[in-house]
């Protein structure tokens, strides 16, 4: 039986320039560091006046157990990410929707057995002895874990659906609504915090606004890019196969992820408990608020440079990637002296609960967040082309260096031994990776280094014409 060819509109605009493409996916990405901002600096203080730094502390705890479910995906949602750009590039729309519908019934199905699983076991673990809770028992313990867990599954199918905004050039659309989603969860919970509710309620809340933000994020997706659309018609497990590989890196990327963020929290609260791990992480949350610029611009340039790579434009990639490089590392070192400078004045302003500011501790995270930035920005470059899976094993392993290096230094440094674990960690990541962002855009280290040190002309870069 032949099949009819996937017809498809192209939504591509004569004004539509790297230009116009880069400025509108940096506005929209900038919504992301300014929500989180908002988030942590309402949030943070409400919680801990509502429910005490104990509770908190629990309820960081708590929160950071099911973020490693976001393996559950296997990577397939990010590989399909830098897959269906390029393939759109190209002009292979066809090829584009068996990708996002191969990567739909992938992590649908091993997300939701995941969920099975731990449904069944984690009624089993003794939460209250290996965190050291105190204000929640065992039961109440697994039922909100089990409850955050379910939201990181709904939230997976957000992460597939944002690979059909990014490949048909409605990324900064896609961005803003995830944006705004966040936002929402995080004011309706902390509503529901200061009128009473406790730990299960506000996970249950974040479960609820995720669900029907979610529906609405799927049917703009339908309106703006109809066909892009869920099914198996189009499911392959050739396509499967051939993004395993890429795939299987990404998922390496979440789980280093979840050691480096909720697991150092982990390792701190059995070292030290729950008030070390509310110190340690309000401290790391003001030190990196430079590092919340520097994402945006990783995350914008993401799809630009897997279309550059798509239609053969290394030199474009190149020019990109020595300003992007120059930004992160300028914003790192200047945030980083604003906050050496202004940091506790700060901290005591936003943080007023009894919890002392650790000014070692915070100097370390500034640097980490300097060390951080060396390589973090470059990683995108063999990200854009699902290129990066021996440095997603990398990262995986070098987080868990640092935990094993945070378990022995914490109890005598205290939270300034997890920081130097940081440290640590960025030093074995920048080389490896710095490496081979260079060899993916034929660049070498001496050209590399000198652009650093020349003054950017942003300018040029934007000016690009999509047939340049």
């Amino acid at each position: 039986m032949t099949r009819e060819p996937l017809e498809v509109p192209v939504h591509s605009k004569a004004g539509d320039s790297v230009r116009g493409r880069l400025l509108r996916g940096l506005g929209a990405t900038a919504l992301s560091p300014i929500v989180t901002a908002l988030i942590q600096l309402v949030s943070v203080p409400v919680l801990l006046h509502v429910w005490g730094a104990v509770k908190y502390g629990e309820w960081l705890l708590l929160s950071a157990v099911p973020s490693y479910l976001t393996l559950s995906d296997l990577g397939f949602g990010d590989a399909s990410r830098s897959d269906m750009s390029m393939r759109v590039a190209a002009n292979d729309r066809e090829g584009a929707l068996q990708t996002f519908q191969s990567s739909w019934v992938l992590v649908t199905s091993v997300s939701i057995l995941t969920l099975v699983v731990a449904f069944i076991s984690v009624w089993w673990i003794p939460w209250q002895r290996w965190l050291r809770l105190s204000s929640v028992s065992n039961l109440q313990a697994a039922t909100i874990v089990i409850v955050l867990s379910m939201y990181i599954v709904v939230s997976q199918q957000n992460g597939v659906t944002e690979c059909g905004y990014r490949s048909d050039g409605h990324f900064a659309t896609g961005n803003a609504w995830g944006a705004i989603l966040r936002l929402a969860e995080a004011v309706m919970a902390t509503t529901v915090a200061v009128l009473g509710g406790g730990l299960l309620a506000v996970a249950s809340t974040y479960l609820a606004v995720r669900c029907v933000g979610s529906i609405g994020y799927v049917l703009l997706l339908r309106r703006m890019s109809p066909w892009i659309r869920y099914g198996i018609r189009h499911a392959r497990l050739k396509t499967m196969r051939q993004l395993a590989a890429p795939a299987f890196g990404f998922m390496a990327l979440p789980l280093g992820y979840a050691l480096n963020q909720q697991g150092l929290l982990l390792v701190i609260g059995a070292r030290l408990g729950p008030i070390a791990v509310v110190s340690f992480s309000t401290l790391r949350t003001l030190s990196r608020l430079s590092s919340q610029l520097i994402s945006v611009m990783k995350v914008a340039l993401w799809p630009e440079l897997s279309r550059a790579f798509g239609e053969g434009k290394i030199s474009l990639a190149r020019r990109l990637h020595y300003h992007a490089c120059q930004a992160s590392l300028g914003l790192s070192v200047s945030g980083g002296l604003l906050l050496w400078v202004l940091g506790p004045l700060v901290y005591c302003l936003w943080i007023r609960q009894g919890v002392g500011f650790d000014a070692t501790c915070f100097h370390v995270l500034l640097l980490v967040v300097v060390t951080n930035s060396f390589w973090d920005t470059s990683s995108v470059i063999p990200m854009a082309v699902n290129g990066h899976c021996r440095i997603a094993l990398l990262y995986s392993g070098a987080a868990l260096l640092s935990l094993g290096v945070a378990w022995m230094l914490s109890p005598g440094l205290g939270i300034v031994g997890a920081a130097i674990a940081l440290v640590v960690m960025d030093g074995v990541m920048t080389v490896y990776v710095l490496r081979t962002a260079l060899e993916c855009t034929k660049d070498t280290l001496k050209t590399f280094v000198s652009s650093l040190f020349m003054v950017p002309n942003f300018r040029r870069v934007l000016q690009i014409a999509p047939s340049a």
